[in-house]
């Protein structure tokens, strides 16, 4: 019995080795899993379902074929960079949306999943973006413009959050530790599993008097990494971005 959790693999056409990673991790390590939650973020940028490019459509077949091959579930949070994934996609892919902030039994243990933004308090900047781009009424609007213009807009959103975040110090970029132990307070867990700052990390600290756990799963742009839990333990796992390529199983039995 497995469960792995992933996030911040930012796939785009400019990236195919993050892409074949993913392809060849889903092939390989999702045999006898029983969950695979995606914590956002898996695309680097995502402008409505309605955009269907081959590689939107090769992510699709794949999530959804492994799934049924393997016979394990996938559940999806959304990220800030694809925060406006929808049903039609999810259905394609074999994914149940979840809502931002989740809680999960993993395995007896109570667990919180998310993807990571809403924990960075110190990024104020991006905290009042994060408003504005959730606003229902503004995505009601967005999702009825233009295909072309939509592509526009959300490439310059990314072009400009990408320079914003170089000139970021690095702790303005991690999450405020008050914040996550009032949320796992809130949720009454003393374990945390999230994406978003691409700080691969397992961080054990006290939650009221008793022992508690925030995971950072990672992204994927040197190296894959992945948290692994199982009945007796959690944890997480770094590879080589071509750690799945066919090479190395050709190194590995030579």
């Amino acid at each position: 019995m497995r469960t792995l959790f992933i996030a911040d693999l930012h796939l785009s056409e400019n990236h195919p080795q993050i892409t074949a990673a993913f392809f060849s991790f889903l092939e390989k390590e999702t045999v006898n899993i029983d969950t695979l939650y995606i914590l956002g973020d898996l695309f680097e940028v995502w402008i409505g379902d309605d955009e269907r490019t081959p590689l939107m459509n090769q992510v699709a077949e794949h999530l959804s074929t492994t799934s049924h091959q393997h016979n394990f579930n996938i559940f999806y949070i959304h990220g800030n960079r694809d925060f406006m994934l929808g049903k039609k996609f999810a259905k394609q892919s074999n994914m149940t949306l979840l809502n931002e902030h989740t809680e999960i039994d993993l395995y007896g243990r109570n667990t919180l999943i998310l993807h990571g933004d809403t924990l960075c308090l110190a990024d104020k900047s991006y905290q009042k973006m994060r408003k504005i781009i959730h606003n229902p009424l503004l995505q009601f609007i967005f999702n009825r413009l233009p295909l072309s213009l939509r592509k526009k807009i959300g490439w310059k959103i990314r072009t400009a959050s990408q320079s914003k975040k170089s000139d970021k110090p690095r702790y303005i970029m991690g999450v405020t530790q008050s914040e996550v132990a009032r949320l796992m307070v809130k949720h009454d867990t003393l374990q945390l599993i999230h994406g978003h700052t691409h700080q691969v990390s397992q961080n054990d600290f006290e939650l009221q008097g008793q022992p508690a756990t925030r995971f950072d799963v990672g992204d994927w742009f040197k190296q894959v990494s992945f948290v692994e839990a199982t009945p007796s333990q959690t944890k997480i796992i770094i590879h080589p971005i071509n750690y799945y390529a066919p090479e190395t199983d050709e190194a590995l039995n030579s």
